[in-house]
């Protein structure tokens, strides 16, 4: 068998970070490493992953999970580079069936979804349940990867140089992450090197637990996609987790009854024809953005949800759809000046200490 190690990067995560190491030690096929990146955590969280007997590397500075879990793989000996989050639980078999893939010819990842909410609530369920059913049909193989359940062949890792970093022109200093995910997917892939979807082999998440802090995550996606998409361009054709199809659509609903209003403001002052078009264009926007969770909220009737459940759920997707919105809006500004590529950001610093 190949030597796996486990990379966790972690921030200020002293709440969840003990449950995440615990799994980890108890897994049927057992890691030969287990490494967790602090990125300069101001909380206990060196001092825990201590405790469940992981390799410690701490960062000079807050750099965001990209810089984290390159700085691991840097210092990992393991052939295989098994990866997730602080924050999730993987099951006991987890990391035999993520693994397990990589005997094949030509693969040289494999990654999957979740299995469920690590503490179940209102909001917790609908994020999980949403996760499940976009991803629910997904190909056997996809050009994308999740970083909370990601397992790769170390030397594929970093051939393409691990996580892809960059920085805007204006701030060259801050990396950029969010999707890196994603970004690195598409480089594993577009030279011919195969990632396999496991849908059966999830890990417990930690979702968030507020509406305000689940919009500002799905503000936060959807600025980063469209920041790596200006990048890559070829990344539109690629299979990846989510329907971009739907994204579009979404956007441009959105977008539509947004502006609408101020169309009809400004009609009068146009022409005195113009209010028989806003008018009505209004109508339509608002009627077609009503509309927009339809699919989904059916789709989670046929989950078994009741009618309590969905009633709660609709307004929460029209705020995910605003809040996707307002994300494609200022990652299409933050990328005006453009991007250069960090290398250096992704060397660990200081050397490990357990």
């Amino acid at each position: 068998m190949p030597s796996i190690t486990v990379i966790v990067p972690a921030y200020n995560a002293a709440a969840t970070l003990g449950a995440c190491l615990e799994s980890l030690r108890g897994q049927t096929l057992p890691a030969a490493e287990l490494i967790v990146v602090d990125d300069c955590s101001q909380d206990r969280t060196a001092e825990i992953a201590r405790q469940h007997g992981a390799t410690v590397i701490t960062l000079a500075k807050n750099a965001g999970p990209g810089v984290a879990r390159n700085a691991g793989a840097a210092a990992a000996t393991g052939e295989i580079l098994a990866f997730t989050d602080s924050d999730c639980v993987p099951p006991a078999d987890w990391l035999e069936r993520i693994t397990a893939p990589l005997a094949a010819a030509g693969v040289v990842a494999a990654t999957g979804g979740y299995a469920g909410p690590v503490h179940e609530t209102f909001l917790t369920r609908l994020q999980d349940q949403i996760l499940r059913i976009r991803q629910r049909g997904l190909p056997a193989e996809i050009e994308s990867t999740i970083t909370s359940n990601f397992a790769c062949k170390r030397r594929a890792f970093l051939a393409v140089g691990g996580f892809p970093l960059y920085a805007r022109k204006r701030d060259p200093a801050k990396p950029i992450w969010g999707n890196e995910d994603e970004e690195l997917g598409f480089l594993l892939t577009r030279d011919g090197a195969r990632i396999r979807w496991i849908a059966d082999a999830g890990v417990y998440h930690a979702y968030r637990g507020s509406l305000l802090g689940f919009l500002r995550q799905q503000r936060f996606y959807a600025e980063r996609i469209v920041m790596s998409h200006f990048r890559f361009p070829e990344m539109a054709e690629a299979q990846s987790n989510y329907s971009r199809s739907s994204g579009v659509i979404h956007l441009g609903a959105t977008l539509a009854v947004g502006v609408s209003p101020f169309l009809v403001a400004a009609a009068p002052y146009v022409h005195h024809c113009a209010s028989w078009v806003s008018v009505p264009f209004l109508a339509a926007a608002s009627m077609a953005f009503l509309l927009l969770p339809a699919p989904l909220l059916l789709r989670l009737r046929r989950q078994g949800n009741g009618a309590a459940f969905l009633f709660k759920a609709f307004p929460v997707l029209l705020a995910v759809s605003v809040a996707w919105l307002g994300g494609a809006i200022t990652g299409t500004l933050l990328t005006i000046g453009g991007f250069i590529h960090v290398t250096q950001q992704s060397r660990p610093a200081p050397a490990p200490s357990v």
